[in-house]
């Protein structure tokens, strides 16, 4: 009996550790009861023992996040998708949707970036959530509109370059490929 308790608190105990989630990220427990099935009949019955079990954190929904000024119009909704060339594969898919509100330079957007055969001949996705901020103007046009794309994990900014119905993709001067190589997303909603 004694050896079951041990492995039941044991087992009570992993099942509480080994849900820790990545960093800040948040964590929900539901409780459940464990019963102890075989009891020596002349011990005494023990209590029922909690179980805590970690579910994945729900995944942000950028959109929700998006703050909103009823003064500043209607939440907008654009996705831009496109292969760019890639260094060590055939090339990485962008899937890119930003939600802003019509009168608002500020905004918020998720990015699904997709390594076309990156680790044994299998695709390898990343994504990336944070801000949207524009900005006017780049080395070459004075005029241009650029979206900053700021990671809310601090990672690498992103910048493109808005072109009617599609974004080019700028380096860190803000400044296009000195390359012929397609690094265009173009709108598909």
């Amino acid at each position: 009996m004694k050896k079951y308790f041990i492995a039941v608190a044991a087992l009570a105990f992993l099942a509480a550790c080994s849900g820790k989630a990545a960093k800040d990220a948040p964590v929900l427990v539901e409780e459940e009861s464990l019963a102890v099935a075989e009891a020596a009949p002349d011990a005494p019955s023990l209590p029922e023992l909690p179980v805590v079990k970690a579910k994945p954190a729900k995944p942000i929904n950028m959109r929700d996040s998006l703050k909103t000024d009823p003064k500043k119009g209607a939440v907008v909704q654009k996705k831009y998708k496109g292969t760019v060339p890639a260094a060590d594969g055939p090339g990485i898919v962008y899937d890119l949707t930003l939600y802003y509100q019509q009168d608002s330079d500020d905004g918020v957007y998720e990015l699904d970036a997709t390594y076309l055969e990156a680790e044994n001949n299998k695709d390898q996705t990343f994504t990336s959530t944070g801000k949207r901020k524009v900005k006017k103007g780049t080395p070459a046009d004075a005029s241009a509109i650029v979206y900053e794309l700021i990671p809310s994990d601090g990672s690498m900014v992103f910048y493109f370059q808005a072109e009617g119905d599609s974004l080019t993709m700028l380096n860190q001067d803000l400044q296009k490929a000195a390359s012929d190589l397609n690094y265009t997303l173009t709108l598909v909603q």
